[in-house]
């Protein structure tokens, strides 16, 4: 009985923040989930159109300004991590965006269509395009060990220094093409276009053209007409 009443006046608390938040912005769309502990870390710009869904556990989150966050599309931040949008993104609908214990930085004027999913340790410049169901990942599992992937997991947690995360970075003025993958550990310099359908297992330099699974080069935005 003594917990239930611990969830349910945490879920009060929790409504009233989040209300609170609400009415200090002037945000009266979309669906705004706020424990006290993130009150004081949080930064949101003017003329932000919230019609989705964000989520604050224990974490820091800026929004800049004249952002947007559609319909359906998820920003999620906890347990000590932080996400930051600048000036002028814009996710899409059902794109999600979410990191627990990470970070992840979106540049001004970057834009998802639709579907995205960036997840975990994630840099990304500025006037930036992601077409629709692009994928960004950058958690890793234990395959190596004598036990199961899930306790291998359990056991690199406890080592000094680890992280589950290997970041992601993509450089400013980048496009990335339908239904593409980034994987862990990849940098993009500026400029790079990715093809639709395309696996990106590695690093490629600034201006890139790339195509297939995985990713090579096919071209250079730099080459002469």
């Amino acid at each position: 009985m003594k917990g239930l009443l611990v969830r349910v006046l945490r879920k009060l608390l929790r409504l009233a923040t989040s209300l609170r938040f609400r009415l200090a912005h002037r945000l009266f769309g979309g669906t705004l989930r706020l424990d006290g502990r993130s009150l004081a870390r949080i930064g949101w710009g003017r003329h932000v159109i919230l019609r989705g869904v964000v989520a604050i556990d224990d974490a820091e989150l800026r929004v800049g300004n004249a952002c947007s966050i559609a319909r359906e599309a998820e920003v999620g931040v906890a347990a000590g991590g932080t996400i930051a949008l600048e000036d002028g993104v814009s996710l899409g609908p059902r794109t999600i965006v979410s990191t627990t214990a990470g970070r992840i930085e979106i540049g001004r004027n970057t834009s998802f269509f639709s579907d995205g999913l960036v997840s975990g340790h994630v840099t990304i410049g500025a006037d930036c395009l992601f077409a629709n169901n692009v994928t960004v990942l950058t958690g890793t599992h234990e395959i190596y060990g004598e036990g199961t992937i899930r306790e291998n997991d359990a056991a690199a947690q406890k080592r000094p220094g680890y992280s589950p995360y290997r970041a992601v970075t993509i450089g400013p003025d980048c496009w990335l093409g339908a239904n593409s993958v980034v994987l862990p550990g990849v940098t993009l310099g500026r400029g790079c276009v990715v093809g639709a359908n395309a696996v990106v297992t590695k690093s490629f330099p600034d201006y890139s053209i790339l195509a297939g699974v995985p990713a090579k080069v096919i071209g250079s935005r730099r080459d002469a007409n």
